[in-house]
């Protein structure tokens, strides 16, 4: 027969693992969708790019009520692709000035690397 000492250590041991893997285990099986959104920044009216800025925060509030986490924000324009660094909140994207001319091609390179991502384009 053990020492009583070694079977205690064992058996907390071994509850402390369970509990771990437990919890590890409902963290994936409960964690919110990881979503990408992707924003074109090419030129549209004041009131078009207010409403793609409202689009935005109400994903962003969706993340604050941790019913979405936004994975990151692609900003797409006839330049090119930038990710932005740290996740930008609403009033720095409705901040943002949109210029130069839609860019179909570096959209859809986006989204080919990311095919679930949310795209917000102006009027759209």
């Amino acid at each position: 027969m053990r020492n009583p000492n070694q079977r205690l250590m064992y058996t907390l041991g071994l509850g402390w693992i369970t509990f771990a893997a437990l919890g590890l285990g409902l963290r994936q099986i409960l964690a919110s969708p990881k979503v990408t959104v992707v924003i074109d920044r090419s030129y549209c009216a004041p009131a078009q790019w207010q409403q793609l800025a409202d689009q935005y925060a109400d994903l962003y509030a969706q993340q604050e009520q941790r019913e979405i986490t936004i994975d990151e924000v692609i900003y797409v324009s006839d330049f090119g692709q930038v990710v932005a660094t740290p996740l930008p909140t609403p009033e720095e994207v409705q901040a943002l000035t949109p210029n130069g001319l839609p860019n179909a091609a570096e959209i859809q390179k986006a989204t080919a690397a990311n095919p679930d991502a949310t795209v917000l384009t102006c009027g759209g």
